[in-house]
């Protein structure tokens, strides 16, 4: 009895083992089965606030309502109703603001941390419209970021515009909005491209495309739709009262912007506020207090004395941008709008117009912060677009420096070498913080040798002209700066970038 049952112990063991390999052969194909499944469902961003009615719809068809923390991955979908709003957070930094009434589908998305040409991200637009801050998709490879519609598609050049794609005419602000594609840029620039061209749309410019077989074109005016677009938000959200208790539960309301164009099209909500301090433009920008620019250019002769400035109005018809480059880092970007097309806050133009902006600027409370053992600092030229003359000819910034002090909210040394072709520029100037970051900016003079032609050495003439700049960073750690200098019939402009 004892061997018999025995016997029945053992061949129970080998039948559970059995039974436990089988299983776990079993486990082991249905998950390489489903390994493909979790590659084309790559996470590619996460909800970061959500308004509204917003769903994710799965390839599939399966929907589920969105909430702050929902993951959206490749191949989902985002519809949004009339009343709904969502922002997300992709995985290399951008930031899309879904408005309502949207149905967009993130259709690709690649990267894995390297700026090498593998990343890559492509949108479906079918309904709607999305706001875009780029992130490091298309900073560096640029071709690789695209929106599709049904009759067009989108790409960038720039870091923040507002796409929208209506299949017929829609309801818009007490107007009517016509089917097509509408593209607005704030910041940078991008393209249409239908089957019949392509157009390029620069900072405060809409492009619009009525249907494939159409030339993109750009419109006269912003239509009014824009003014109501919901911008990104930094802010934490406060639970809405009818999800009360929901863990998951968010409410922010629409911010509606009402934003200022400033120098290269950057956009300052509820306007221009005092140059220097970052006051009046957005509030939540990591290192710095707000966003804004300067700019530096040639006023045709008789129009102004004013040769640089600060947050100041550039309507470029038409003209190409040039140098197009800036630091991610401290949310500084720069070029140059060639020819003499541009105006500068209503002003006509001759050469290039060269503008630098950036979305950290430091605030007139963190500049007052700022620790006493620095009290002086100097700040050295770090890159920018290449100076022009009157005629648009590049030139090359030898050398450009400014010593501040912190305590006093002066600039004490503002000096600038800088030549293009026979010309060499020298010239310095001082002032306080205030005229820097002001309308007035500081007063340049000095000199500008081969400026009035004839002898060897060349003569030196007197120059005069302007400089404006503003601080970047929680701890002013960088400075933009915009200069122009005239000198007999010669004139010399451009924009810096300076770090301490």
């Amino acid at each position: 009895m004892y061997s018999r049952f025995g016997l029945l112990v053992r061949v129970e063991r080998c039948r559970a083992v059995n039974l436990i390999a089988t299983t776990v052969r079993a486990l082991l194909v249905a998950c390489v089965a489903g390994w493909p499944a979790v590659a084309l469902g790559t996470v590619a961003g996460v909800f970061q606030f959500v308004v509204g009615e917003v769903q994710v719809q799965s390839a599939n068809g399966a929907g589920k309502p969105a909430r702050k923390g929902t993951p959206l991955s490749v191949g989902e979908t985002v519809l949004s109703e009339k009343s709904g709003t969502a922002q997300i957070k992709m995985g290399d930094g951008a930031v899309v603001v879904v408005q309502p009434g949207t149905r967009v589908t993130v259709v690709e998305f690649r990267y894995d941390g390297r700026e090498d040409g593998s990343e890559r991200v492509r949108y479906r637009l079918e309904q709607g419209g999305f706001r875009a801050v780029t992130g490091a998709i298309g900073r560096s490879n640029k071709d690789n970021y695209l929106i599709e519609t049904p009759i067009a598609q989108m790409g960038v050049r720039g870091t923040d515009h507002e796409s929208y794609y209506f299949s017929a005419p829609q309801p818009a602000n007490g107007g009517i909005a016509q089917s097509g594609v509408y593209n607005k840029v704030n910041v940078g620039l991008v393209f249409i491209r239908t089957e019949a061209g392509e157009v390029v749309v620069a900072p405060n410019q809409v492009g619009y495309a009525a249907s494939a077989g159409e030339m993109p074109s750009l419109l006269p005016g912003i239509p009014g739709f824009f003014n109501r677009t919901v911008g990104p938000q930094s802010r934490t959200g406060v639970p809405r009262p009818s999800d009360a208790g929901s863990a998951d539960a968010e409410s922010v309301k629409p911010k509606v912007t009402q934003d200022v164009v400033t120098a290269s099209g950057i956009r300052l909500s509820g306007g221009a506020g005092s140059a220097g301090s970052g006051s009046g433009a957005g509030s939540g920008v990591p290192g710095g207090g707000g966003m804004g620019g300067v700019v530096g250019f040639d006023p045709v002769s008789g129009v102004s004395a004013t040769r640089s400035g600060v947050n100041l109005a550039i309507v470029t018809n038409g003209a190409p941008l040039a140098n197009s480059n800036g630091d991610a880092a401290w949310g500084v970007d720069w070029g140059t709008w060639t020819g003499g097309l541009a105006t500068v806050a209503g002003n006509a133009t001759n050469g290039g117009t060269h503008f630098m902006n950036s979305t950290q600027l430091t605030s007139a409370a963190q500049l007052a912060a700022m620790p006493a053992m620095l009290v002086t600092a100097t700040y050295n030229y770090a890159g920018g677009p290449a100076p022009t003359n009157q005629a648009g000819a590049q030139g090359t910034i030898n050398s450009l420096s400014a010593g501040v002090n912190f305590g006093t909210q002066q600039i004490t040394s503002y000096n600038l070498n800088a030549s293009i072709g026979a010309a060499n520029w020298t010239a310095s100037g001082s002032g306080s913080f205030a005229q820097f970051g002001g309308a007035s900016g500081i007063s340049l003079s000095g000199s500008c040798a081969g400026c009035a032609g004839g002898g060897l050495p060349p003569p030196s003439v007197p120059a005069n002209g302007t400089a404006h700049g503003l601080f970047v960073g929680g701890a002013a750690q960088r400075m933009i700066t915009s200069f122009g200098l005239k000198a007999a019939a010669q004139t010399i402009s451009g924009a810096a970038l300076l770090g301490r």
